[in-house]
């Protein structure tokens, strides 16, 4: 979470300026208008409180995010551009339960930013269906991308999967661009994935705990009701995450739902559009 200006900052053109800025490269592009339609469903005396929601969103954009893959890479013990170099073999796949999540396109990333997106490469960057014609095995390195994770819940879920592809005892990494502290551990306890991320949020990213210290607890309570309103089953976001993350390409659903939750009670900024 990004620190929220002083309470009764105007919310004039610079202020929304530096909104648009932060948010540009959403896959729904964010406006002046949506900017003050998302405003105008807060009654008058809240929106202050809502523009330091906004001001507190952590947007991670697709620079970043090739950036912070491109880095994680270069920082794994054995990997080298040169195929010669390299300890053992390497398989870089989506961490996926099914075909078109986030873990399809975060692999198309991950090339880009090694700059390895020539046909010569493709045997490096595979589908879960092949590992088990690869056969990983002691000396081999199996890469899961996937772009983040708020409570670990959903990697445990999608890992019953991939342990029965992965018997051959490869080391195991799990790529994550954006996850909490808790995500982490969750992982690394209960599966057989070591866990890396670029950027890692803690306790006082989470919009409702006691350790975040940007906002009052009567300013917390007033952001539940209109959390309630934009998601009655679950206005903390997915568990109770409670975070303010918006990635380019998708909001996670542990992102509080007055940012994203679009129907026919709400509008949010940051449409998941599924």
């Amino acid at each position: 979470m990004r620190r929220p200006r002083n309470r009764g900052a105007a919310v004039d053109q610079e202020r929304i300026a530096h909104w648009l800025a932060e948010f540009a490269g959403y896959r729904d592009p964010v406006t002046n208008g949506t900017i003050e339609l998302w405003l105008q469903q807060f009654l008058v005396a809240d929106r202050d409180l809502a523009a330091r929601v906004l001001d507190g969103v952590l947007f991670i954009g697709n620079q970043k995010i090739r950036t912070d893959y491109r880095e994680l890479v270069k920082g794994l013990d054995g990997w080298d551009t040169s195929a010669a170099k390299r300890k053992g073999r390497w398989f870089f796949v989506p961490f996926s339960g099914s075909v078109g999540e986030s873990g399809d396109s975060m692999v198309h990333t991950l090339r880009m930013a090694m700059t390895m997106t020539n046909k010569k490469y493709d045997y490096l960057f595979i589908h879960r269906s092949e590992l088990v014609a690869k056969k990983p095995g002691p000396d081999d390195t199996v890469i899961l991308v996937d772009d983040f994770s708020g409570t670990g819940t959903q990697a445990c879920g999608s890992w019953e999967i991939f342990q029965q592809l992965l018997g051959g005892g490869p080391k195991i990494i799990l790529m994550l661009g954006v996850a909490t502290a808790d995500a982490l551990k969750v992982i690394g306890d209960k599966t057989e994935m070591e866990p890396i991320c670029a950027v890692t949020l803690h306790k006082k990213d989470s919009i409702f705990k006691p350790e975040c210290v940007h906002f009052t607890q009567v300013e917390k309570n007033t952001i539940l009701d209109y959390c309630r309103r934009a998601n009655p089953r679950n206005p903390e976001g997915f568990l109770g995450a409670g975070l303010l993350v918006v990635l380019a390409h998708r909001t996670p659903n542990d992102t509080i739902p007055i940012l994203h939750e679009t129907n026919g009670a709400w509008r949010g900024l940051f449409p998941r559009n599924e």
